[in-house]
């Protein structure tokens, strides 16, 4: 409950949804109409945000592990960082309009999903420092011989277990190194959508302005609520996948 109260406490929620059901209305679409969509986007932002949890900013954890410089973690979450604040620096006019608005909230956004960038390429380190410790050169080939040794000798059970021992540590280095590219993968993805993201928010605030600050539509600005949640929703599948492999080494 505490983090439904917290989304509903936020502000832009119900501005931009207000904003998408003003232009609704605007564009010919009944009034009934016009609050069902801003209803909706209200909604959609409340929940989503409930369910995925956006960071607290009132609480301060454990900072996450910090990619070693010239990692592609790192490459990644440098550039996720001048992206935000390509975007932060949009949004720095007053919110006057529904294109102030709407680069507001990207941004607002936009520095909740780098939070959560940091916690995954900090869970790439953890993962990329177990990763080292389980495997080793010529590990499948020690697996592949101790099972043909286990096979061979049925009664033996040390070698049963040898044998099964080795299987095991084959098993969490595979599901690490899924997760290492998981993980690695994703950073990329929301980098790149991060970085479209600012280049969405700066075309429209160029075509506002160049044909006399005329707002664009609700489909506009709908888009990129779309976009921002869609990156939140990979980042926390994401983590799920990191979670469980680290497990796997407890």
């Amino acid at each position: 409950m505490g983090r439904l109260r917290d989304e509903l406490a936020e502000p832009w929620g119900p501005l931009v949804a207000g904003v998408l059901g003003g232009l609704s209305w605007a564009v010919g679409a009944p009034a009934v109409a016009a609050v069902g969509v801003g209803a909706a986007v209200y909604g959609v932002k409340v929940v989503a945000g409930a369910i995925l949890g956006a960071p607290d900013r009132r609480r301060q954890g454990p900072q996450p592990l910090r990619p070693a410089d010239g990692t592609p973690e790192a490459v990644w979450l440098k550039r996720a960082e001048n992206a935000v604040h390509s975007l932060d620096d949009m949004a720095r006019s007053a919110a006057v309009t529904a294109t102030d608005l709407a680069t507001a909230h990207a941004a607002e956004e936009a520095d909740a999903i780098l939070e959560t960038m940091r916690r995954v390429a900090g869970q790439a380190v953890a993962v990329s420092r177990a990763l080292a410790q389980t495997d080793s050169p010529g590990l499948d080939q020690e697996a592949t011989r101790l099972w043909a040794a286990a096979e061979a000798t049925p009664s033996d059970d040390s070698a049963r277990r040898s044998a099964d021992a080795v299987a095991d540590r084959v098993a969490v280095r595979d599901r690490l190194r899924k997760a290492l590219q998981a993980l690695d993968g994703r950073l990329q993805s929301s980098t790149l959508g991060l970085e479209g993201l600012v280049a969405r928010v700066a075309e429209l605030q160029a075509n506002a302005s160049a044909v006399g600050e005329l707002d664009p539509s609700a489909d506009d600005l709908a888009s990129l609520t779309t976009e921002v949640e869609g990156l939140r929703i990979g980042l926390a599948d994401v983590e799920q996948v990191a979670h469980k492999a680290l497990g796997s080494t407890g």
